[in-house]
């Protein structure tokens, strides 16, 4: 009997147009969907007229529903495939103590690429280099917040690599000003940060803008709502002046 599969399948991020034809193609051959949002993925279903029985799978349900989806995998050789509600599974979504247990269990695993708001984000700015970090949600907390990009400036700035977050809409104007005031006082180190902000990227109110963060908080109602839909931060700091490169930063 062929040998069940489990599928990391990324779905669109916004535009269900992003779909892969070897996604549609997967989700075709396997048993059933596992998924962080079934209403959500039965809607991409309904689009391509792809009936499918879709569970729902979260870090709140991994211990009862993990032991299900690997004896239906290694026992009656099913073929599953998880979906993000949105992207790709894992990044920031669950599915990673899922695929702890799969392998831990000898289960077969078959990523099918596609959409991510990481890489795509990536790809809208003028960053540096190709280098960047993913920090997955931003923190809370201001001072965990400039922390956190503080105590590795001088990586961040020599290896010019950039910091990819994700930030929800009920708190994008409060980051924004943790990065302002933290733009503020870089200054005096003579580094430059701006921010690249990709809000409902995809999808039909999509807004990508690159500037200050105080040059960000600024412009909305003239071209956006921040508070209006998900976005993903793209971090840049560097130095001002090339005159000046020789000198050794301070983190302190």
């Amino acid at each position: 009997m062929e040998k069940g599969c489990l599928y990391m399948i990324a779905t669109p991020i916004g535009n269900l147009g992003d779909i892969s034809q070897r996604a549609l193609d997967i989700i075709e051959q396997c048993d059933y969907l596992v998924s962080e949002n079934p209403s959500t993925t039965k809607k991409l279903l309904t689009k391509y007229g792809i009936s499918k029985p879709v569970r729902w799978y979260r870090e709140s349900n991994h211990k009862g529903m993990s032991p299900l989806i690997i004896e239906d995998i290694l026992y009656k050789h099913l073929h599953v495939g998880v979906v993000s509600e949105a992207g790709t599974p894992v990044v920031s979504d669950p599915g990673a103590k899922l695929l702890s247990d799969a392998y831990s269990k000898g289960v077969t695993v078959i990523p099918i690429p596609g959409a991510s708001s990481v890489t795509t984000a990536i790809s809208a700015f003028p960053v540096a280099s190709s280098k960047f970090l993913f920090w997955g949600f931003a923190p809370r907390k201001e001072g965990e917040f400039k922390r956190s990009i503080t105590e590795q400036l001088s990586f961040l700035v020599k290896e010019k690599v950039a910091i990819v977050y994700f930030e929800s809409p009920f708190r994008l104007k409060k980051t924004l000003g943790y990065l302002s005031s933290l733009a503020a006082e870089l200054l005096d180190k003579d580094l430059e940060l701006k921010v690249g902000l990709g809000k409902e990227m995809t999808k039909l109110f999509e807004h990508y803008t690159f500037d200050t963060p105080e040059g960000i908080l600024n412009a909305e109602n003239r071209e956006f709502k921040l508070d209006k839909g998900e976005s993903t931060l793209v971090i840049v700091v560097k130095k001002r002046h090339t005159e000046r490169n020789e000198q050794p930063l301070d983190d302190n």
